[in-house]
């Protein structure tokens, strides 16, 4: 039998990113609804019928219900598709939760919520397995059950699963973990997990598909969904990413305040055109910076801020170096002076205070003004 679906998973409706300013953090949350048209138009495009959404729909059960009912709205617009659904560990199915406050609004005829670990047919042939959760922690594997499912001979068996892959992601114990090896062990063709937020094949029969919006300068290739195609129960699925998001997260880094560093950053930017208005940017600018260098790079960043949606500037690697040049365009007398002893000390690599040096001289060009050629007019 051929079979295509649509891996989705860590919507995380309603997040809130208070780290940003408000009206983009408005933007970004307006865009995780849209993600939903985008995903239904991959998952036409990539002939699927179904769309698997493993976990994290919400980001929290304290939402309001103007929006819990958006994605339900966003799902129901696209009614040739079947949306299954598990709560995940942010939106957890406990009783009097958030799923409950759902099913009260009332769920699209078209929008299937599992809430039970127990095998449903989804398509002629094809099972899912799905693994809801109700607590936001666990101490056993909610995957654990599939093993003695029992399904027609020959199906497929599809588990859909929100967790860690032991030994995958963090050194630290997970909230949830799920075993490696759980295609194995229950005969699964594919297992569909979300939690982590980046793409990552675990094996041939197992991934995780990241969020479709991208929510944090991660290295983790975030922003897809995966297509995943069955041509029978014994064959590993085909599995092709499908790019999602809309806007990017870029963290790049300037060493030395190297002008080479910036103006590699201002072209790539620009290579956006204009789609650099949806890019949210960190800088990060490390290593030895003398004065005009790092006046330089901040005046850049500052002309950069207006071209993306967001620019984060990072200075807490970079160590002030200023040149001779530097310290000669102060007045002269004790700040000189000063400044002087100041950068001989952040430079000398003998000084275990060479950082605080560093940043004291930093403090002080703040709080000097540079002797700068009289202008015409200016009283003498």
């Amino acid at each position: 039998m051929t079979l295509s679906i649509l891996h989705t998973s860590d919507w995380h409706i309603g997040k809130p990113f208070g780290r940003l300013d408000e009206g983009v953090a408005g933007i970004l949350r307006h865009a995780r609804l849209k993600a939903c048209n985008r995903l239904a138009n991959a998952a036409r495009e990539g002939g699927a019928r179904l769309v698997l959404v493993a976990g994290d729909v919400f980001d929290r059960p304290s939402l309001a219900d103007r929006e819990l009912r958006a994605p339900l709205e966003q799902m129901n617009v696209h009614r040739d598709l079947v949306w299954h659904i598990i709560p995940g560990n942010h939106d957890p199915a406990v009783a009097g939760g958030i799923w409950d406050r759902v099913r009260r609004i009332g769920l699209p005829d078209n929008v299937v919520l599992h809430l039970e670990s127990k095998p449903v047919e989804i398509a002629a042939g094809a099972w899912l397995l799905p693994a809801p959760l109700a607590a936001k922690a666990m101490s056993v594997d909610p995957t654990a059950w599939m093993d003695k499912a029992a399904t027609p001979a020959g199906a497929l068996r599809i588990g859909l699963a929100h967790g860690s892959i032991q030994g995958f992601g963090s050194e630290h114990r997970a909230s949830i973990e799920i075993a490696p090896d759980r295609p194995k062990l229950a005969g699964l063709s594919y297992l569909a997990l979300g939690d982590w937020h980046g793409v990552r094949e675990i094996g041939s029969r197992a991934a995780y598909c990241g969020t479709p919006e991208p929510d944090g300068f991660l290295d983790n290739a975030p922003g897809f969904a995966l297509g995943v195609r069955f041509e029978g129960p014994e064959t590993p699925p085909v599995i092709v990413r499908r790019e999602i998001g809309e806007h990017r997260w870029l963290k790049r880094v300037i060493d030395g305040g190297r002008s080479s560093d910036v103006a590699g950053l201002e072209r790539e930017i620009e290579g956006l055109g204009g789609q650099a208005r949806l890019a949210l940017l960190s800088v990060e600018v490390t290593g030895r910076v003398t004065m005009a260098e790092e006046s330089s790079v901040r005046e850049r960043l500052d002309q950069l801020d207006g071209r993306v949606l967001h620019l984060e500037r990072l200075f807490d690697k970079m160590v002030p170096a200023p040149a001779v040049d530097d310290v000669d365009q102060l007045p002269e007398g004790n700040v000189r002076d000063l400044a002087g002893e100041l950068a001989a000390l952040a430079i000398d690599p003998a000084n275990e205070r060479r950082a605080i040096a560093a940043r004291a001289l930093r403090y002080l060009f703040e709080l000097s003004e540079p002797v700068g050629v009289q202008k015409t007019g200016d009283p003498a």
